[in-house]
Formats: C-alpha cells, structure tokens, sequence
C-alpha cells in the first residue's frame, strides 16, 4: 500500500507502510508539513500497516529537524512493530515510546 502524509486539525496522520520502498517521499512530505507550522508537530501513526527499520530512521530524522527549529515532536499510536525496533536497536531514549 502506497503511503501518504495527511495533515489534519490535530497534526499529521500517516497512513499505509513505512517501508524502505515508500519513506524517503513520506520524509518529504514530513519535512514539507514540518515547514508548514510554528507549533509543536504531533505525529499518529493509526493509519500505518507495517514498518521496518527504515521507520526508526525517520523518526530519528524528525527529530534532528525538531530540535534545530525548537519544535517539539509528539507521536501518537505508534506501532508494536516499530516499538519492537526501537528497543531491539537500543534507541530507547528517543521520544518514539509507547
């Protein structure tokens, strides 16, 4: 399934796989959105099917970006999948917790 970045009133809502094959144009769309507010970005992740690694990799991204423009960054729903990398790869400190 093709993956897509929805902005909504509450933040922005990823739907469909975060795979190797969709996330550098989610990253874009990601970074646009980011570019898009001056408020804290919340992130749901309710709409994704399956994750791998490549996912820590853009959270750690967006996170790099939150900091250089002091915006925090908030997710929300985050997959048992993900969590699961996180945790396997010792990237615990990062705010992708459950």
């Amino acid at each position: 399934m093709a993956s897509q970045v929805e902005m909504t009133a509450d933040g922005i809502l990823l739907k469909g796989d975060l795979l190797f094959s969709t996330i550098i144009s989610v990253r874009e769309a990601l970074e646009k959105a980011f570019d898009q507010t001056e408020q804290a970005v919340v992130i749901d992740f309710s709409g994704v099917r399956r994750v791998d690694s490549s996912a820590v990799s853009l959270w750690l991204c967006l996170e790099r970006k939150s900091r250089a423009l002091k915006r925090p960054l908030k997710a929300l729903n985050i997959p048992a999948e993900l969590s699961a990398i996180v945790r396997l790869v010792g990237l615990d400190n990062t705010s992708l917790k459950p």
